[in-house]
């Protein structure tokens, strides 16, 4: 099976019962089989007053998003997995993507879908030829080093992106 990689879901007529409530936050029931959402960190609040079932209010870690999507309840599983990504202070999250996609857990008791954070960082299409022209502007391993630690982790991450700054790394040396 192919995995359908979404950034707005499109209203259909065959989804999830959750999904003709009225619902503020993001939930497994939000994707299709199959779909996996890609969104990006808008906001982080630590101590939300989020309203449980009882009716009470309990706060809770909450994640915002840039794209037109719903603000999304951030339990351990999923902020264990985005410290590991992006480090253990949610400042550093911000502007960062992150791939969403629902499994079956064992929770309360029972098995049920949940909404998880993928423990990658998502791939990003990176403009090889911009970043190189920044990379080609070290005259020293010392420029060159500190070029490519002010680039983005997902650029960093680029295959030939690597290749180029070893290049230029060995044309240095």
């Amino acid at each position: 099976m192919t995995t359908k990689i979404i950034k707005r879901k499109i209203k259909s007529t065959n989804r999830h019962w959750k999904n003709y409530l009225d619902k503020d936050y993001l939930g497994a029931h939000n994707l299709e089989e199959g779909e996996e959402m890609l969104l990006t960190i808008e906001k982080f609040e630590g101590e939300e007053l989020v309203q449980t079932t009882d009716g009470s209010k309990s706060p809770k870690m909450v994640l915002y998003f840039k794209e037109d999507k719903p603000k999304m309840i951030l339990n351990i599983t999923n902020a264990a997995t985005l410290g590991s990504l992006y480090g253990s202070h949610p400042d550093k999250w911000i502007g960062r993507q992150i791939q969403l996609f629902a499994a079956n857990v064992k929770a309360f008791g029972k098995m049920q879908d949940a909404l998880r954070v993928r423990d990658f960082i998502p791939k990003i299409n990176v403009d090889v030829n911009a970043w190189q022209a920044k990379l080609e502007i070290a005259t020293t391993l010392a420029e060159l080093k500190a070029i490519w630690s002010s680039f983005p982790v997902s650029v960093r991450n680029d295959k030939n992106l690597i290749a180029i700054k070893d290049e230029i790394k060995k044309r240095l040396s």
